[in-house]
């Protein structure tokens, strides 16, 4: 048995009403008789690999601790089963209809040649899958976020939403777009079909076996990843700290986080002579402090600038070893990728016109006392156990000198 959602309800900015009339748009009746080939590939040292009788029977690592969910182990052949059941309920349509918005055109069933799921990784929560669709000539690639512990899929449901309501509410490009919702069970398993973004790759510092320090690599290669140069470094950071700034909701001081750079949130795609990046989760959309306690906008914005300027430099040596510390240069790319998702919504007519440059000018204003009360009202405010504190503790010091000295060259900016 499978439940599918697919228009979870947006009560704070609407409901979504394209998913009912791309359903409409399908009026050739399906095919019973066809059915697409679906293969399975397991993630292997040596690349993807088919599953095999010994690979389905191997259980999943489900959380970092090793606890498993309330019905015990998952094998990857359950997990395949459950992401299949999900895919396929109701003849494939909603899988139809998200292959069909992908790719901007009309199709049904007959169409679709073959499906190929993938494992990809495993994190504390989500277990997620690429599905490719084959259809003629054409791949719709999307990333199948699955959970299984009773936290994960709490988690997963409310990612979900949050994903929901901020496509809804921006016209950004930089969230992955989301498409169904559904739940299998036997074992029971939440899942949810989202938009795969192709090309992009997660990044993590790595240390440089000629000086022993670490420096961010790309990992676009399994087993050897490319180091990147000083200007994409500057360009991710940038790029980040500006998109963060756009889904910042100045009114209602709404924002996204929490963000981990461990977590492989943001992904980079490099070009010819750039770096693109994305975001492709949201787990939260909520204020780190409350309008309603008559808190200044400036003073929000402030400490929403704070709290980024620390978190864009956390990361964990190849994603899941020691927490490190990025540079310098981090702050002040930090710092202009801030001002620019200001400057974007400022043209956009998100926000008054004259607030930027007032705000500029106040945050040139401030002492490095300032700076200091409120970064430790931020830390304060923080897990005192996560295993961050003690990195941001070592470092608290030189940060404030740098921010303080970066922000006095933000009023002409």
């Amino acid at each position: 048995m499978v439940r599918i959602n697919s228009n979870t309800p947006t009560p704070r900015w609407g409901e979504a009403e394209e998913f009912t009339s791309l359903i409409c748009q399908f009026k050739r009746p399906l095919t019973k008789a066809h059915q697409p080939k679906i293969h399975y590939l397991f993630s292997s040292p040596h690349g993807y690999v088919p599953l095999n009788d010994f690979t389905s029977q191997t259980p999943m690592r489900l959380t970092r601790r090793g606890a498993d969910p309330p019905h015990g182990p998952l094998s990857y052949g359950q997990y395949f089963k459950g992401i299949t059941d999900v895919i396929s309920s109701d003849r494939y349509r909603p899988l139809i209809v998200a292959t069909a918005k992908h790719l901007a055109k009309d199709i049904s069933l007959s169409d679709i040649e073959e499906i190929l799921v993938y494992t990809e990784k495993h994190g504390s929560d989500y277990h997620p899958a690429r599905i490719e669709v084959v259809v003629n000539e054409l791949r719709a690639a999307f990333v199948m976020n699955v959970a299984a512990t009773t936290r994960g899929k709490a988690r997963l449901c409310r990612e979900f939403e949050v994903l929901e309501c901020l496509n809804s509410k921006y016209d950004f490009p930089f969230l992955p777009r989301t498409y169904f919702q559904g739940e299998a069970f036997h074992p029971s398993m939440v899942m949810f079909l989202a938009d795969w973004f192709e090309g992009y790759h997660e990044f993590h510092p790595s240390l440089d076996h000629k000086d022993n320090s670490p420096k961010l690599v790309l990992w676009d290669t399994p087993g050897n990843p490319c180091r990147l140069s000083r200007s994409q470094v500057w360009q991710i950071y940038h790029q980040a700290a500006s998109i963060l700034t756009l889904y910042y909701d100045i009114e209602t001081f709404e924002q996204i986080f929490p963000w981990h750079h461990a977590a492989g949130d943001f992904v980079v795609k490099p070009r010819e002579k750039s770096i693109d990046v994305k975001l492709v989760t949201a787990r939260q959309y909520a204020p780190m402090l409350e309008r309603s306690e008559g808190v200044p906008v400036q003073e929000a914005l402030l400490f929403f600038l704070l709290n980024l300027s620390i978190r864009m430099r956390l990361d964990r040596l190849d994603g899941v070893g020691d927490v490190v510390w990025a540079d310098d240069d981090c702050v002040d790319a930090t710092l202009e990728g801030f001002v620019e998702g200001l400057r974007t919504n400022d043209y956009k007519g998100a926000i008054d016109t004259g607030f930027v440059n007032g705000f500029l000018q106040y945050l040139a204003s401030l002492a490095k006392e300032d700076l200091s009360n409120r970064l430790h009202a931020i830390i304060d405010a923080c897990d005192q156990a996560a295993p961050d504190m003690p990195v941001i503790m070592d470092h608290l010091k030189g940060h404030i000198s740098k921010l303080h000295f970066a922000l006095q060259n933000l009023r002409d900016s």
